[in-house]
């Protein structure tokens, strides 16, 4: 089995499952991380198969806007990522607005010009 392929295997079984997160972190994580995905389609669809499974039991108020800052952070030099990733912003507003989520704010630096930004 190629490491695409078992991306996608944990990937598919944390989106039907997002309790099974706890399972595959560690290999999934390592999995798109690693050279020849780090920068996939694959890698991508877990990274927010992981925020999706952390929004859907988040172990405390930070967790799924700290997740969703390092998305942004990664693919930041990448419009095309970013905009697959807006619609994922877009839902976290709508559940912290409807309370479903905890509001936070975390504080990010802009490593491009050293000031602080907003999360």
């Amino acid at each position: 089995m190629t490491a695409d392929v078992r991306l996608a295997a944990l990937t598919a079984g944390i989106e039907a499952d997002p309790a099974a997160l706890a399972g595959a972190r560690d290999e999934g994580d390592a999995l798109a991380g690693a050279p020849e995905l780090r920068d996939s389609d694959a890698a991508l669809r877990w990274r927010i198969a992981v925020v999706r499974a952390v929004i859907a039991a988040p172990p405390d108020g930070d967790a799924v806007r700290e997740l969703y800052g390092e998305l942004v952070d990664r693919y930041r030099a990448q419009p095309a990522r970013l905009a697959e990733l807006r619609a994922l912003g877009d839902e976290i507003r709508r559940l912290e607005a409807d309370g479903t989520l905890a509001r936070s704010l975390v504080a990010r630096s802009d490593r491009r010009s050293g000031r602080p930004q907003r999360g």
